[in-house]
Order: structure tokens, then sequence, then C-alpha cells
């Protein structure tokens, strides 16, 4: 179990939140920014009491030091999978898109949050 600083819990908390209002809002883009940098923070928490600081305030390099460590469970390693997803894009003339639809980002987020803080936050 971890334990976040409030600082650190109240960032996550607005990115969470940002999220949701983002998704909410159709867009779709920001709110899986917004997803991502949630996850950076608690993952950034999650080493820092490991005693591993990356000195990067890059969330997507945490996301991808985590997902490369050795021993994750396969529900935490399938979430940074997704996490470090790429939009695809079939042709210059088309919009991209989120390549798994059935997959909700931000959920996945906030779920992979509050196992590494290990404790449930209430995204109002």
């Amino acid at each position: 179990m971890t334990t976040s600083n409030a600082s650190t819990q109240a960032t996550i908390l607005k990115e969470l939140r940002q999220a949701y209002a983002a998704r909410a809002a159709g867009k779709h883009g920001l709110a899986r920014v917004c997803a991502r940098r949630a996850a950076g923070w608690a993952i950034r928490d999650h080493l820092n009491t490991k005693g591993v600081d990356l000195k990067t305030p890059s969330a997507f390099e945490y996301i991808k030091h985590l997902q490369a460590a050795p021993g994750n469970p396969p529900n935490i390693q399938k979430v940074l999978e997704y996490l470090t997803q790429r939009v695809a894009k079939e042709s210059l003339e088309e919009d991209s898109f989120w390549p798994f639809p059935e997959v909700d980002l931000v959920q996945e987020a906030h779920w992979l949050v509050e196992e590494l803080l290990g404790q449930r936050l209430q995204v109002d």
C-alpha cells in the first residue's frame, strides 16, 4: 500500500476529474491525456516509495518504466499497455482514432491509480 501526500493526491484527483469531464464533453483525446497524467502521478508516487526517482516530469516515462518492470500482475500490465497505446490513423486524410473502442482508458487509469495508491478515490 502506498501512502501519497495530500498534494500528489489532489493533483491525481484533478487530472481524473478533468479526464471524466473531457470524456463527457466528447473530447476523447484530452480525456486520454488527463488519464495518462493521473496514472503517471500515481506511478511516480508508487516508485518513489520504493526509492526510485526518474527525475522527469513525463507521465509517459513513468508509465513506460513501470511497464518494463518485471513482475507486474497481468491486469496492471494490460492497463499499462493501454496507457502507452498510440491512436491509429488509417490514412492521412482520416482522423486518428483510439484502436480499442471497448476500453475506457479513463476508467482503466482510475482503477490503476487506486491499485497503486491502495485506496479508493472519489471523483465527483
